[in-house]
């Protein structure tokens, strides 16, 4: 072999080492700059939003090394205006930084619904068609009258009409006959439900929420809606008839050891 052609199997072998090294290389600067790009092994631990407002959230977020979009506005009138009620992904999940965070913000204007005509209809039908239309039956007062149906419909005090436009979830009371009897219903015992709850059950058994008693555990508006019911007057055990449109006092509280077990021996 003459020493021209062992210089060119030489220079060959290096062009090929060199192309090799090269691919190498660029292999390597693509696969950190991947790393870098996905976050590679890295993951973030989802604050919880639930309670902030859009602003807060926005810091938050940020600090957390992600982002967060207003995916949708509703409207709760027992939950406080402006802030976040819901979140994707959730609280305490693991994502990629930069991650963008969807919320759900309990709007600032509640949505209006138009009146519907509950007059000349059951309790019970009236519960039901209010449902329909995002409202709640609130206080139910009973009048000497030969009918058992609604007779009035009142918001904020006042004789509403049908087809008036009001927010959606305002309470609405209602004026409802007694009938020739003098008719009367069971207590209803709503230990362990919340007073929104508590009202619901209640109403369907011709009765209401009467007077509110809170314990040092709740604090705040919130609160108030978070706290379940320990105690009731007249008790769960009260064996006696009590007349259509009676009160029902209760307690609430946040401290869940206050709670019976079981509403079977409850003696409250």
């Amino acid at each position: 072999m003459s020493f021209f052609n062992i210089f060119k199997e030489k220079r060959l072998w290096k062009n090929i080492g060199l192309q090799v090294g090269i691919l190498i290389l660029i292999l390597v600067i693509l696969y950190f700059r991947l790393s870098h790009y996905t976050y590679h092994g890295k993951s973030i631990i989802v604050p919880d939003f639930n309670g902030m407002t859009f602003e807060q959230a926005i810091h938050d977020a940020d600090l957390h090394e992600l982002k967060v979009v207003l995916s949708d506005s509703v409207h709760f009138q027992d939950k406080p205006k402006g802030v976040v009620i819901s979140q994707y992904p959730e609280a305490n999940a693991k994502v990629k930084p930069e991650r963008t965070v969807y919320l759900i913000v309990n709007g600032y204007n509640n949505e209006n619904v138009p009146m519907p005509d509950l007059r000349g209809i059951s309790l019970r039908q009236a519960y039901s068609d209010a449902e329909l239309y995002g409202l709640k039956i609130g206080k139910l007062v009973y009048v000497p009258d030969i009918s058992t149906t609604v007779l009035e419909q009142r918001y904020k005090n006042k004789i509403i009409e049908p087809q008036t436009l009001i927010p959606k979830g305002s309470y609405i009371d209602l004026v409802i006959g007694k009938g020739e009897s003098n008719e009367k219903t069971s207590v209803v015992c709503v230990i362990g439900k919340s007073i929104e709850e508590a009202k619901s059950i209640l109403a369907l058994s011709s009765l209401n929420i009467g007077l509110v008693v809170t314990d040092k555990t709740v604090i705040t508006a919130t609160d108030s809606t978070k706290a379940l019911i320990w105690k009731q007057s007249p008790s769960c055990r009260y064996n006696e008839g009590i007349h259509l449109g009676s009160y029902i006092d209760v307690w609430i509280t946040l401290d869940l050891d206050l709670i019976p077990d079981s509403t079977s021996n409850i003696n409250l």
